[in-house]
């Protein structure tokens, strides 16, 4: 990991702080932090000391001063949480809770909202075949933004449905705790598949352990190529709000105190889609069941239950299904996949009278 950089009296220990971060953004935001804290006056008396007591006031002291800055809980909330972790990994028991009392009051800063059809349409207009397969992964599987950069070739499976379809079922978090299964729409199958073979016409050599979403490459550069470079989320992020501002669904405006301007954030940018996923399966003609929409999620179920209910993936996958046709963005794609059906049901039906015809002509039915 990154070591804080920055002027300080004394030397922090950061080995045990920065050994018991699991998470690369965490971890990023962490270190922010920190450095934010020991650059606050008197901070450099308290970066290896032991007295609590001393500590705990130092803390509330910068809680007051951000408050004064105007912070916002959450802010403030993300250093509260960094300066007690550094202490706790340091073996410095801190009364948490009496820190936290210094805490603003929570309030909701604005109001948002999932994102639309019509938006979502909006950026795969003038996505390229990464950032195309990107969005139309977050908004039919809900995962978040993060879990992107560490699937790989091996974490994706193709699967029929029960109406005939193929479609993608998707390990998610592999290895790690929160590993969960989920699926993605045909039309998302479909945005994987070309944007795997744009990376094979150019030469990259596809394997089990290739990511799914890979580091933009120079295609004149065969060694840029050659080497597939894991992608960090915060790049696609920018790359997402990017997209968001040539589409016209998010706008520049400049705000006072903040000259360089800001953006308007009525859809978090990649959580818009989650909110879209969940909005969805809840709007689905034929109702997902919630124990099963929260597995889908990426959600531990409630209580007992995370201990005794096992679900198999057909079952989740069964579930799933009911809200393909909410799920999937482009109207042709949507009727494309109502007239697929619609043939395999009709096949299935010329299947059926031909048996039963047979029968009836081998029991002298029909003469």
């Amino acid at each position: 990991m990154q070591k804080l950089q920055g002027k300080r009296p004394q030397k922090i220990n950061l080995d045990l702080f920065e050994q018991s971060i699991k998470s690369e953004y965490t971890g990023k935001v962490y270190r922010t932090c920190l450095k934010k804290y020991f650059q606050f006056p008197g901070s450099s008396k308290f970066i290896n000391a032991t007295d609590t007591r001393k500590i705990e006031d130092h803390i509330t002291d910068f809680i007051t001063s951000m408050k004064k800055e105007g912070k916002s809980f959450r802010a403030i909330y993300n250093y509260v949480s960094a300066i007690c972790k550094y202490y706790r990994m340091n073996r410095v028991s801190l009364d948490t809770k009496h820190i936290r009392e210094y805490l603003p009051e929570f309030k909701k800063s604005k109001k948002d909202r999932p994102y639309e059809y019509e938006e979502i349409r909006r950026l795969l207009d003038i996505a390229d075949e990464r950032m195309r397969t990107v969005v139309l992964l977050l908004a039919s599987t809900g995962m978040r933004i993060g879990a992107i950069p560490g699937l790989r070739l091996r974490n994706i499976e193709k699967v029929s449905t029960d109406s005939g379809l193929t479609i993608y079922k998707i390990t998610v978090y592999e290895g790690f705790n929160q590993e969960y299964t989920t699926f993605c729409t045909p039309e998302c199958s479909t945005a994987i598949d070309n944007y795997l073979k744009m990376r094979s016409r150019y030469g990259e050599k596809l394997t089990q352990d290739s990511f799914l979403i890979r580091e933009q490459f120079d295609v004149r550069d065969q060694f840029a190529i050659s080497k597939c470079k894991e992608v960090k989320a915060n790049t696609l992020t920018i790359k997402l709000i990017d997209l968001a501002v040539r589409a016209g669904i998010r706008q520049k405006e400049v705000l006072e105190g903040r000259p360089h301007g800001t953006i308007r954030n009525d859809v978090p940018i990649a959580h818009g889609f989650r909110k879209f996923f969940t909005t969805q399966l809840v709007n689905a003609d034929v109702d997902v069941k919630t124990e099963l929409r929260w597995l889908l999620e990426g959600h531990k179920l409630k209580g007992n239950d995370s201990h005794y209910v096992r679900t198999t993936e057909k079952r989740l996958q069964q579930e799933y299904e009911k809200a393909i046709d909410n799920l999937t963005i482009n109207e042709e794609n949507r009727l494309k996949r109502t007239v697929e059906i619609l043939k395999i049901e009709k096949s299935r039906i010329d299947m059926l009278e031909a048996k039963i015809q047979k029968l009836e002509k081998k029991h002298g039915r029909i003469r």
